[in-house]
C-alpha cells in the first residue's frame, strides 16, 4: 500500500512539474448552459445567459449549467470548441477538430457560429474531466455531457468520442437545472466524477511550480 501510494504521488508530482504552469486559472472559467428543443430534437450549449434565455423563450427547455470552459485561449493546452449550426435539420454541433468543422461546413450543411466562444483542454489535466460526445442519427442531434452515466442512459444515441476536457462546475454553484421529459435521462442528478490523484494535486496547485514543501505535503497526505 505504501509503495503504491508513493508511486501515485510521484506520478502526480511529475505531471504537475510538466503541466503546472500550463493550467488556466479556474477563476477564468465560465459556465456552459444546456437547453433542449424536444420538437426539433436539438441540444444547445452556450456560455451566454442572454442567448440561453432567448432559446428557452423560443421552444428550448432549460437544463441548467453543466460544466465550465474558458472564454479565451488562456494557455497553449486549450483549443477552441468550435460551434456550428445546421438550420435545415436543426442541430448544434461542437468540435475542437478544425478539419471536422471545415468538412461539416463544406459538405454537411453546417455554418460556423462565432458566438459565445468556448475553449477547452485537449488533454486531461488541471482537474479537468472528459466531455463525452454522442449522436442520434434519427433525431440528428449531437449531445455532450461530462457524466458517463447520463451518456449511457441516452436512448438512441451512439457514443462518438471524447470531445475534449472541461472543468466540472464549482462546488458552490448549483448543479443542473430541470430536465425536459424524455430528453435527457438522469440529467437532473449528474454523478460527480471521481478525480484521480494527479488531478487532485493539480487542483490544489494549478498554477505554481512544486516546491519541496508542497512535495512533502503531497506525499504526507497520500501516505497517511
Amino acid at each position: 500500500m505504501g509503495r503504491l501510494a508513493l508511486s501515485f504521488a510521484l506520478a502526480a508530482i511529475v505531471t504537475t512539474l510538466v503541466h503546472g504552469d500550463s493550467c488556466a486559472a479556474p477563476s477564468q472559467a465560465v459556465s456552459v448552459y444546456r437547453s433542449f428543443n424536444n420538437g426539433a430534437g436539438d441540444h444547445f450549449y452556450t456560455t451566454d445567459t442572454a442567448e440561453y434565455n432567448t432559446a428557452t423563450a423560443n421552444g428550448y427547455f432549460a437544463e441548467g449549467a453543466r460544466f465550465s470552459v474558458f472564454p479565451t485561449a488562456t494557455t497553449t493546452n486549450t483549443t477552441q470548441f468550435i460551434r456550428l449550426f445546421n438550420g435545415v435539420i436543426t442541430d448544434h454541433f461542437y468540435t475542437t477538430d478544425q478539419a471536422e468543422a471545415n468538412n461539416a461546413a463544406a459538405s454537411g450543411g453546417y455554418a460556423v457560429e462565432n458566438l459565445s466562444p468556448m475553449y477547452i483542454y485537449t488533454t486531461q489535466l488541471c482537474g479537468s474531466v472528459p466531455l463525452y460526445r454522442s449522436y442520434n442519427g434519427n433525431a440528428t442531434d449531437h449531445f455532450y455531457t461530462t457524466s458517463q452515466e447520463e451518456q449511457n442512459g441516452m436512448l438512441g444515441y451512439q457514443f462518438e468520442r471524447i470531445a475534449g476536457y472541461v472543468l466540472p462546475l464549482a462546488a458552490s454553484q448549483p448543479s443542473a437545472g430541470s430536465t425536459s421529459p424524455g430528453s435527457t435521462p438522469n440529467a437532473a442528478a449528474l454523478p460527480s466524477n471521481t478525480p484521480n490523484v494527479t488531478n487532485a494535486v493539480l487542483r490544489i496547485f494549478p498554477e505554481v511550480s512544486f516546491s519541496i514543501t508542497q512535495i512533502l505535503f503531497t506525499l504526507g497526505a497520500v501516505l497517511l
